[in-house]
């Protein structure tokens, strides 16, 4: 897995006009990062933030050829999905990882391209976040933690030191995970949740303490 840690780029081009779209936006926006292009195939989108919605993502990938992109897409399933079908456009390449200024990262982390982190966002060092991942806003991530490629922490989630949280695994609103926990992958934890012990990939938890309360395949709805 290619990491790296967040730079300035030029300009990003965002896939996806969704509300997650102005968040990011916004961060860029905070961050100095000019948004050059947001692209949807809904032809129903057609402003997001004051930006002009394209559709044709392969014109714009020919006319932003030099910019990263960004995929604005909340539900970690769907966003791993049009990452694939991007990685497959020519002349698309994915930004490195976008920081709100307000957000406290370590000086040894390491984010991976496309990441995005919030406003109030805390990562603390010895921290890996891989590809595509979400740290939402006042997310505290302590040190040593693993979030693997696609995964996902809603606002207010707090993780202890040395939790690994599997791929494509969404940790909801306000949880909050102990100490050295696992989290498979493929994973919801619901709102307010206290894992306090090892979850299974592929399944549904919540609850204080968290239990496991059925299976999920891949793509399935978070609720």
């Amino acid at each position: 897995m290619a990491l790296a840690m967040p730079d300035r780029p030029p300009g990003i081009v965002l896939f996806g006009a969704s509300e997650h779209a102005r968040v990011i936006i916004d961060i860029a926006r905070c961050a100095g990062i000019d948004v050059l292009a947001v692209v949807d195939d809904d032809l129903r989108k057609t402003e997001v933030a004051g930006i002009a919605v394209l559709h044709d993502v392969a014109e714009a990938a020919r006319r932003y050829a030099q910019s990263g992109w960004c995929v604005a897409v909340g539900d970690n399933h769907t966003r791993a999905i049009v990452v694939e079908r991007l990685q497959a456009v020519p002349a698309v390449r994915f930004a490195t990882a976008l920081v709100h200024p307000g957000a406290i990262v370590a000086a040894d982390v390491r984010l991976g391209e496309g990441t995005v982190v919030m406003a109030g966002g805390v990562i603390n060092p010895g921290t890996t976040v891989g590809r595509h991942c979400i740290v939402n806003t006042g997310a505290c991530v302590d040190h040593d933690n693993v979030l693997e490629d696609f995964c996902s922490l809603a606002p207010g989630v707090v993780t202890g030191g040395q939790v690994r949280i599997g791929s494509s695994s969404a940790i909801g609103i306000g949880a909050c995970v102990r100490h050295g926990v696992k989290i498979g992958g493929h994973v919801v934890v619901g709102a307010g949740a206290v894992v306090l012990d090892d979850l299974p990939q592929r399944c549904v938890a919540f609850g204080v303490p968290a239990r496991v309360i059925r299976s999920r395949s891949p793509g399935d709805p978070y609720l």
